[in-house]
């Protein structure tokens, strides 16, 4: 039964690496436009790039395509409330063209129309711009590490002076919690800021801040600069890699609609921002035989044996969700889902999407 079992599972290691193979044909056409699309459209105060796209397109996450660069658009970025947007289409293509409002003072001149709509509701980004980072586990024990409050406490509020071990520069830290590992890399999740202000020997005197929960013993700190995202990003398809997601960025068993997961390649695999990938459910095999089909059960030993000599259809694999890469370190990439048929879990498996026509 063992040996069995075993085939069975190559078999399905098998069907799933030639799922590439059969979604390159699958390849990105144009630009979808919503049935109900309108015309026009007047950009109001809390739009953003994607909301706008998400009213005239299917797929929102094309919405640098709909901004095609044109005199009227010269950068997408600086659209403002109470412009107005109409669609046309240029060489068999939609586009956005756009009006311009100006706001007029009571003295006739003209007034700035302060900040340009964003291309992404903040929000979104911060489970992987600020919430997370994703560092090799054998550069965990060089950091510094919280020590601990004088409280007799093994969690730090915040109420006390903090003590960091590792002789720390002086400054601006932020505060992270390891939370899982990846292959090699550990997954930290950020919990505080820190300022680090009098040095004591071995140890370094901070106060915290800005907490999002308490702060445990042993939790790391890192140095860094707040994370900035590319004004334009260009879509494109995906590297020829695939595998398993390896990581999400919440506490849920499952992932949908601009969840944040994790890939398990980076820059020096080839993964740039802008790219795109799909993950895919691996189709099941059916039998044939008798009076109705019957779905194979890979658990059952009977099913698991019987299938190598008994009559079977294996059902397509089938495209559940699109990854769009936000964040690219050297190893591991940050994607969202874009595009979510039914719920995702870590491990699902994910292919390159193939896009003929990205900008």
């Amino acid at each position: 039964m063992k040996i069995g079992r075993l085939l069975g599972l190559a078999i399905i290691a098998w069907s799933l690496t030639r799922v590439p193979a059969a979604f390159a044909a699958n390849q990105g056409d144009g630009l979808r436009l919503r049935a109900d699309a309108p015309h026009q459209y007047v950009v109001e105060r809390g739009d953003t790039l994607w909301a706008i796209a998400e009213i005239f397109l299917d797929d929102p996450w094309r919405w640098p395509e709909l901004w095609q660069i044109n005199d009227d658009i010269a950068n997408p970025h600086l659209i403002y409330p109470g412009d107005r947007l109409s669609l046309i289409w240029l060489n068999g293509k939609p586009q956005l063209t756009r009006k311009a409002q100006q706001v007029l003072l009571p003295e006739g001149t003209v007034a700035a129309k302060g900040d340009a709509i964003p291309w992404f509701p903040g929000e979104w980004l911060q489970p992987f711009m600020i919430d997370h980072r994703v560092i090799a586990t054998d550069q965990l024990a060089s950091l510094p590490r919280v020590m601990g409050d004088n409280r007799q406490a093994t969690r730090v509020n915040g109420m006390a002076p903090v003590y960091v071990s590792g002789k720390p520069a002086l400054g601006q830290y932020r505060i992270y919690t390891p939370v899982g590992k990846t292959g090699e890399n550990t997954i930290l999740r950020y919990v505080a800021k820190a300022d680090l202000t009098v040095n004591f020997s071995e140890l370094v005197e901070g106060t915290l801040s800005h907490l999002q929960r308490e702060v445990k013993l042993g939790d790391v700190l890192l140095q860094d600069a707040d994370p900035v995202l590319p004004e334009r990003i260009n879509v494109s398809s995906g590297q020829p890699l695939t595998g398993h997601i390896a990581a999400a960025f919440n506490d849920r068993q499952q992932q949908g609609l601009y969840d944040i997961v994790l890939l398990p390649y980076g820059s020096s695999d080839g993964v740039e921002i802008g790219q795109m990938y799909q993950a895919v459910r691996a189709g099941v095999q059916v039998f044939t035989g008798g009076d109705k089909p019957r779905l194979v059960n890979r658990f059952d030993p009977a099913d698991d044996l019987s299938r190598f000599w008994r009559a079977t259809t294996q059902l397509p694999a089938a495209v559940t969700a699109e990854l769009l890469v936000l964040k690219v370190d050297a190893t591991v990439s940050f994607a969202m889902v874009v595009g979510a048929k039914e719920w995702l879990r870590v491990g699902d498996y994910f292919v390159p999407k193939y896009l003929n026509n990205a900008r």
